[in-house]
């Protein structure tokens, strides 16, 4: 079965994307950049098709449609397309530039799930969560409110796409562009972010992307189901 992985050119994305290509699964990796795309099915080349397309746009979201195969079965979908939000306290938001990061992480979500079920029938599909999803820090409320409209989209698809197995994963804090645009901010958490860089506990794309595959490929059924988010750093939790 075919896996789609979208913001498959860097990151949590790439990472995963080429987790289920070791492992001979055919995956549609998705993302913007055609060229970091092209070095993922370069590595890859019998099973990662490259797809550039930006999600955000109704063109980018018809090509990924346009690759799947009507009355296919997915083996899932991940979705980790997403943008660089700003660190930006509440009185500093842009509402303009706030919705350009909503259509990314949560509007193309939804316009994805909707469009690809209509063509093919998906067996699981995961969202990548976040602690600032419920937790709001001083300097962090653009990036709070986005991950939080993101959780309630991916709750929502949870409680009613009751025939595709959902699963929303905490990566907690990863070696990714957010990480290191932290460090170099000026919020309260810079310091304490260094701090877990400095303790090795910050972590690895492909150590996120062998849980995220375990829960795609592995778990069974009602492992998956059996809590309402996975929690990297606290897998029982």
């Amino acid at each position: 079965m075919v896996y789609i992985v979208t913001g498959a050119s860097r990151g949590i994305g790439n990472a995963v994307a080429a987790a289920l290509a070791a492992r001979n699964y055919p995956v549609l990796a998705v993302a913007t950049s055609e060229a970091r795309l092209q070095m993922l099915a370069d590595r890859f080349p019998d099973v990662v098709t490259p797809v550039a397309a930006d999600l955000s746009t109704p063109a980018g979201m018809d090509r990924v449609v346009a690759a799947i195969q009507h009355g296919s079965i997915l083996g899932g979908i991940v979705h980790a397309a997403g943008s660089l939000i700003p660190l930006e306290p509440f009185l500093s938001l842009n509402p303009a530039s706030l919705a350009e990061h909503f259509q990314i992480h949560v509007a193309a979500q939804i316009s994805l799930c909707q469009r690809i079920t209509e063509r093919a029938s998906v067996a699981r599909m995961l969202f990548l969560d976040s602690y600032s999803a419920s937790t709001p820090r001083d300097g962090w409320a653009a990036y709070s409110i986005i991950k939080a409209a993101a959780q309630m989209a991916a709750r929502c698809a949870a409680q009613e796409l009751t025939s595709t197995t959902i699963a929303r994963v905490f990566p907690g804090a990863v070696n990714t562009r957010i990480v290191e645009s932290v460090l170099e901010s000026n919020t309260a958490t810079a310091t304490q972010f260094a701090q877990l860089v400095a303790k090795g506990e910050v972590a690895a794309p492909e150590e996120v992307a062998s849980f995220i595959v375990a829960l795609l490929v592995d778990a069974s059924r009602d492992l998956v189901k059996s809590f309402d988010a996975w929690d990297y750093n606290n897998p029982q939790h």
